[in-house]
């Protein structure tokens, strides 16, 4: 485990490095809302700049959240841009364009256009428990949330992020480490027999380590991506009334016990924000030669760590709630032979190119 004291340690170090603009996609409640909260409390301390950009729904949540961090944070610059409906990936498309337009803006009068930490965790858990559904754009809503819509997040913004410093970090909040079956010729899990709430954690699970080693390799030195798994976080989605009725009894049972083993709001947040330090860089070439090591013990202050293809510092991560990578690469080993992560990026980009074009995805 990494010590909050060192977690904290970095992340005043970010905040005091350089002006910040980071975006927040699903940022109105939850784990997206902590980890907003534990950049403004840094930054408000001790940070150089920040704007902050808030995506979601609720306009009243990132309003109340908004005027809170302000309170802490009285210089940061902090924006909402209101989402319809983010498992349609026109919708992803024209939040990132208005993003990309005050960017400009921006630029335009003097400014420094760029994303320096995209994070993205939108989903709403209901979904879990409900049969597949299928958006207008042929994608089922909750893959889409979990995975397309994030993925898209990033091809859309990667002009401002490899305009970053940093370098840019990209971070996913869902399952890392919980992979368990995968059926290369069903992706999309369109087969019945396939589609199942384990399922769809596996597939989307797999997917998001294939792409974002992807863009680690092609975007060396300048994109780093981590998917994390937060552990358990107590957030009002569990008292949610369109759960199911039968989890809402379950829980209010176990809930005293499990709040014993939950982590609190402001310690994922600052582990969450954790996940933009030099323990995560972006890839270098060669990945995992001595010059990771060497920089480890000043750069990163808790080591660089291992990258899901089994490396030192190559640019995609798969970590836990405590800030330790998890050991993958041997689960991953039989399908990576196969050819599966190639598989992956180009259903993805045809999935991203058909949905723009106009046209319903089937495959």
């Amino acid at each position: 485990m990494v010590q909050l004291d060192i977690v904290r340690s970095c992340n005043a170090d970010l905040v005091k490095a350089q002006p910040l603009v980071a975006v927040f996609v699903g940022g109105t409640s939850g784990i997206g809302e902590f980890t907003i909260r534990s950049l403004a409390a840094v930054h408000g301390k001790q940070g150089k700049g920040l704007r902050l950009y808030i995506v979601g729904r609720n306009s009243s949540a990132a309003e109340k959240t908004i005027s809170e961090c302000k309170g802490v944070c009285p210089e940061g610059d902090f924006r909402f841009v209101k989402a319809k409906d983010l498992a349609l990936l026109n919708d992803v498309d024209r939040v990132c364009d208005e993003i990309i337009r005050i960017e400009k803006d921006i630029e335009a009068n003097g400014g420094f256009a760029r994303v320096d930490l995209l994070v993205t965790s939108q989903h709403y858990f209901p979904l879990t428990f409900e049969p597949r559904s299928d958006t207008p754009e042929g994608l089922d809503t909750s893959i889409s949330l979990l995975y397309y819509s994030r993925m898209r997040f990033v091809i859309k913004l990667l002009p401002l992020l490899l305009a970053s410093k940093l370098p840019a970090h990209v971070v996913s909040i869902f399952a890392a480490g919980k992979e368990s079956n995968i059926f290369p010729e069903d992706l999309s899990l369109r087969d019945p027999k396939h589609y199942g709430a384990a399922n769809a954690r596996s597939h989307v699970v797999h997917m998001t380590t294939f792409f974002m080693e992807t863009l680690a390799k092609q975007y060396r030195g300048r994109l780093s991506l981590t998917h994390a798994f937060p552990g358990l976080v107590i957030t009002e989605a569990f008292n949610d009334t369109r759960l199911p009725a039968w989890f809402r009894i379950v829980w209010r049972i176990a809930s005293p016990i499990a709040r014993l083993f939950s982590l609190s709001g402001e310690e994922i947040g600052e582990r969450i924000l954790f996940l933009a330090s030099p323990r995560y860089p972006a890839r270098q070439e060669p990945s995992g030669d001595l010059k990771y090591e060497q920089a480890s013990a000043t750069e990163g202050k808790a080591g660089v760590a291992m990258g899901s293809d089994g490396n030192i510092g190559s640019g995609a991560y798969s970590v836990n709630w405590d800030g330790e990578p998890i050991s993958i690469a041997k689960a991953y080993k039989k399908v990576r032979a196969e050819g599966l992560s190639e598989k992956v990026w180009e259903h993805t980009m045809k999935a991203f190119e058909e949905i723009e074009a106009g046209k319903t995805f089937k495959g």
